[in-house]
């Protein structure tokens, strides 16, 4: 019994562990939260941390000394962000020097200052107007690009449109329905694009490797032998690595392991109800602590919830990986199973069902709750401990399946 509660208490304080850590930074983690209807830094104001904005009107004309991470209706950078600019909103416009990576995403998005790094952009249309430097890559997802800065080295799209007017160091990488290089356009390394449509080239503009043209997408259909093996390896990678994760669960802790397993037969409502309350009430929560948090301090509460929910979640599914395994031996007429294996023959056994469509993804789902609900059953009755004896039933005789043996 003193192993067991031992045990216990160790899974108590592991689960401890991620709280403890988001709590100790809270204090020293700086960072200026703003939002309202309107968020402006004027010009000559420095913000000495990250900035956090949210508003309809973000405005920055002076300078942050860390990131800046906004959203609002429309976003306005034209001051000086020594870190990464992370953005979003109806309308954003950089026309500043960013010292670190830019991802923004919207309908409207206008580069036109310097940045150092890395510009990863997402929207209805983005436009790097003349005078407009990336340092390093560019990458492009939405309807319209129209480039006519410089790329430090790569630019890489999936538009509707891309009209090329500027400078590209090495590759282009594009998968687009119309391609245009205009006069003055340069690219110097390769361009390789999918296209149903043949890129226009004007004669102004220069393309120092080869040219690639592929039809419809960069990516070849794969067969159905090609499906086929990937859907066996695919089985392999997760019967193997959950099976890893099992032994991390029942080496150090397999009583406690079985006992989990066990709840989902003996309490298979119960496991399914609490699994659903947690699944669903933990995320909710989180998002609670979030929003609050960033009010008054504590948000890596929420991202800590959230890991241990992903962990349990996992475990959940080796749970129940392992009650289909030893009920399947027990069937068969072996009850007394080593646990590792019948684990591995419950992980094969619910990786076959999950190839199966819609089945499957309903099957993986129920695992999950089900173990998830079993695990938070366990970890309940084993934090109260066992009940007090009543007196004069010290030497009673133990209920046979109650427990199981360590």
């Amino acid at each position: 019994m003193s192993t067991r509660r031992g045990v216990i208490g160790a899974l108590r304080w592991l689960a401890l562990a991620p709280v403890l850590l988001a709590l100790a930074p809270v204090a020293a983690q700086a960072a200026d939260l703003r939002q309202g209807q309107d968020v402006t830094i004027p010009a000559g104001t420095t913000v000495t941390d990250d900035l956090y904005a949210g508003a309809g009107t973000v405005t920055v004309d002076g300078t942050i000394a860390g990131s800046l991470i906004a959203a609002g209706g429309n976003v306005h950078v034209s001051g000086t962000v020594q870190r990464d600019v992370m953005v979003t909103g109806g309308t954003v416009t950089i026309s500043g020097p960013v010292m670190g990576s830019v991802r923004m995403a919207g309908g409207t998005l206008t580069l036109s200052g310097p940045v150092t790094e890395d510009v990863v952009a997402a929207g209805g249309t983005l436009d790097v107007v003349p005078g407009a430097t990336i340092g390093r890559d560019l990458v492009v997802a939405g309807g319209t690009a129209t480039v006519t800065g410089d790329v430090g080295r790569d630019l890489t799209v999936s538009v509707g449109t891309l009209d090329l007017r500027g400078r590209v160091e090495r590759n282009v990488r594009a998968e687009v329905t119309n391609l245009r290089l205009e006069s003055g356009a340069s690219v110097g390394g390769n361009l390789d694009y999918a296209s149903n449509n043949a890129a226009q080239i004007d004669s102004g503009a220069t393309v120092s490797g080869a040219v690639k043209h592929s039809p419809a997408s960069f990516g070849a259909q794969p067969t159905a032998a090609q499906r086929a093996t990937d859907a066996v390896i695919g089985w392999i990678r997760t019967v193997v690595g959950l099976f890893a994760l099992g032994l991390l669960v029942l080496l150090p802790f397999g009583a406690f392991g079985r006992r989990a397993s066990d709840t989902i037969g003996r309490a298979p409502w119960a496991s399914l109800g609490w699994g659903l309350a947690v699944l669903v009430g933990v995320p909710i929560a989180a998002g609670i602590v979030f929003v609050l948090g960033l009010l008054v301090g504590g948000w890596p509460l929420s991202l800590a919830a959230l890991a241990l929910l992903a962990i349990a979640t996992a475990i959940g599914y080796v749970l129940t990986a392992l009650f289909v395994g030893r009920t399947g031996f027990r069937l068969l007429g072996h009850p007394e199973v080593h646990p590792l294996l019948a684990l591995l023959v419950g992980l094969a056994v619910l990786a076959a069902v999950g190839l199966i469509p819609f089945l499957g993804g309903l099957v993986g789902l129920a695992a999950v709750v089900l173990g998830l609900g079993a695990l938070t059953l366990t970890l309940f009755r084993s934090w109260r401990g066992p009940a007090p004896a009543a007196a004069g039933t010290q030497g009673a005789t133990v209920v046979p399946g109650v427990g199981l043996p360590a």
